[in-house]
């Protein structure tokens, strides 16, 4: 859970939250927040300009539904405390560390190495057979990963929510050669 999303200043007469706010103030992530909407223990949203929101008046039972369930806290931190009142955690694993370069470096050299797999073909077919030389999909993939080392193909623009983004991918110069070249899939 990001206990900073919560505690971004909000004007006085905010009574409106988005789903992280709300995931963040009821203290949950987004996840599992969504399944506490579905299992009707948080309140459903209200639609404002064909945006979910909700109030913060009808989380508090949920935030004190979710609190009861939890395990006892220690007497350092009361349950009652916003996250916005006490002590940022330590981080304890940031990202990018040392670890995270040397594993994507590997995976670097591992593409480099490869020939293009399968699912690295169908998708530079996709851009062929859609005629575009931009696709956007929900989601991190690898053969997309994949691609952006080989060059074939750059992101250029990523959406919310970050756990399935909308990613925008376009072909690049020597992605529209490679597919040039691609033959047709037969017909089955």
């Amino acid at each position: 859970m990001d206990e900073s999303i919560a505690c971004e200043p909000v004007a006085r007469d905010a009574r409106l939250v988005d789903r992280r706010r709300a995931a963040a103030y009821v203290g949950v992530t987004a996840g599992r927040f969504e399944q506490l909407v579905r299992d009707n223990v948080v309140p459903a949203p209200v639609m404002v300009d064909n945006k979910r929101r909700w109030p913060i008046a009808l989380l508090d039972g949920a935030r004190d539904a979710v609190i009861g369930t939890m395990p006892p806290v220690s007497a350092a931190t009361p349950p009652d405390v916003r996250p916005c009142e006490r002590d940022p955690a330590p981080a304890l694993h940031e990202l990018p560390d040392q670890a995270w370069f040397e594993q994507r470096a590997r995976f670097v050299q591992r593409v480099r190495r490869s020939l293009l797999s399968g699912n690295e073909i169908r998708l530079l077919r996709e851009f062929k057979l859609l005629k575009q030389n931009e696709i956007s999909m929900f989601g991190y993939y690898g053969s997309f990963e994949a691609l952006m080392v080989r060059g074939y193909i750059v992101e250029i623009a990523r959406k919310p929510p970050s756990s399935r983004p909308l990613v925008t991918y376009r072909l690049t110069a020597q992605g529209e050669r490679v597919i040039s070249v691609l033959k047709d899939e037969p017909v089955v």
